[in-house]
């Protein structure tokens, strides 16, 4: 997909300095990290029952998160700026989850290269070492990573499992409670 099509609107507000230096790298290599891929602007749309324009203009879509249709976008709270915004994931066989504190948790969890696998019961970034095939850029992408934004790429399934539950214990119950009104059956996404 084509970066030079689509840079992501985020409600009027201007893109966030991390997914703009990630758009700027993916033009160059595309095939970064698996399951990622930028989405058009058709489908920066979300799909919820109840959704309103408090809805949409909180939950901003910007990448695909899997090749089975998850999504990642930026849940904005007030009134935090969108670089600081943790990212949710919707899509999957499971309900809405926190899955990064921040952006800059997400470019760690996508240096794992493997995709989310999302259901009711969480969410799991585990790569499975005797049947992993590396995406095309990822060498150069964990090397873009250290250098423009010193994170150290992570390499193992319990570094994207400690990412994960530290989002979900910062976000998890406020964005559950946040999510209920839109949610239809109101069910809770947190016991």
């Amino acid at each position: 997909m084509s970066l030079q099509k689509h840079t992501p609107s985020f409600a009027g507000q201007p893109t966030p300095r991390i997914l703009s230096a990630l758009q700027s790298f993916s033009q160059q290599h595309p095939s970064f990290a698996e399951g990622f891929a930028w989405l058009s602007a058709s489908e920066c749309t979300w799909s919820l029952a109840g959704q309103t324009p408090e809805f949409t203009r909180r939950m901003l879509p910007f990448a695909q998160a899997n090749a089975q249709g998850a999504l990642y976008g930026l849940w904005q709270q007030e009134p935090q700026q969108l670089e600081g915004a943790p990212i949710v994931a919707f899509g999957g066989d499971g309900p809405p989850q926190v899955i990064a504190a921040d952006l800059k948790a997400l470019l760690q969890l996508l240096s794992l290269d493997v995709e989310p696998f999302i259901d009711e019961d969480g969410v799991l970034y585990c790569k499975d070492e005797e049947n992993y095939e590396p995406s095309p850029h990822i060498r150069a992408f964990r090397k873009w990573l250290r250098t423009h934004f010193q994170l150290s790429p992570i390499s193992t399934n319990f570094e994207a499992e400690q990412l994960v539950e530290t989002a979900q214990k910062t976000y998890g119950r406020s964005f559950s409670l946040w999510l209920q009104p839109f949610l239809t059956p109101h069910t809770s996404l947190y016991n």
